[in-house]
């Protein structure tokens, strides 16, 4: 399998020549990059600009757009289980809701946490764990920030951590960059010389490891 990241929270994950694209931005809005792929599914977490540029996922192999979805849901013997989360610590009243979900695909189970913005609480704990990847928001401001995202790491313990959702050099977006992440955690941190990691379920590692991907 291998997992793609565009910057933000646009993700693609790849297996079996399928194409799962995850909150893709059009670039231009963000002062980024365009990334387009042919997706053969879109993920759309929440209806916010930098995560529902449907345009830059779809193309001839687009079979489906999945949005606006609680509970599960089956696509190419890949189960998606979606759950409505906070995207502030009011109860969605300033930014609304988002869907996180898990993924599991060969025995592998991913964990997205959209733009989540609740604290820890033991009902993500019960609905998510255990968890072998888990992609999550750092940057603060409008979702979680990097401590709080070390308290969702240190509790659901996933062997590996694909941040997201953070500063990177060029983008107009105020977050935290991914350093203060970086300089308070004692993970093991690999910085990843691309955008793309292949993960096999035999080589997950033991025990956590936070992988930096390269935003190209």
């Amino acid at each position: 399998m291998k997992i793609k990241w565009c910057g933000n929270s646009y993700y693609m994950i790849e297996k079996d020549n399928v194409t799962i694209a995850i909150d893709p931005h059009d670039g231009y809005s963000l002062n980024l990059k365009p990334c387009y792929v042919d997706a053969d599914y879109i993920i759309i977490t929440h209806n916010h600009y930098d995560h529902n540029a449907v345009e830059m996922s779809y193309g001839n192999k687009t079979k489906e757009i999945i949005r606006d979805i609680v509970g599960e849901k089956r696509i190419d013997n890949i189960r998606i289980e979606f759950y409505e989360m906070a995207h502030d610590k009011n109860g969605g009243k300033i930014f609304g809701k988002v869907k996180a979900f898990s993924l599991i695909t060969d025995g592998i189970k991913i964990v997205n946490l959209s733009d989540i913005g609740e604290k820890f609480n033991e009902f993500i704990k019960e609905v998510f764990s255990p968890v072998d990847i888990l992609m999550i928001p750092v940057g603060g401001v409008t979702t979680i920030n990097y401590l709080e995202a070390i308290e969702y790491i240190e509790n659901l313990k996933p062997k590996i951590v694909l941040p997201m959702h953070y500063w990177i050099k060029g983008s107009t977006l105020p977050y935290d960059s991914i350093d203060k992440l970086v300089n308070s955690i004692n993970y093991k941190k690999i910085f990843m010389n691309s955008n793309e990691v292949n993960i096999d379920l035999n080589t997950l590692p033991n025990d956590i490891q936070v992988f930096i991907l390269k935003y190209n």
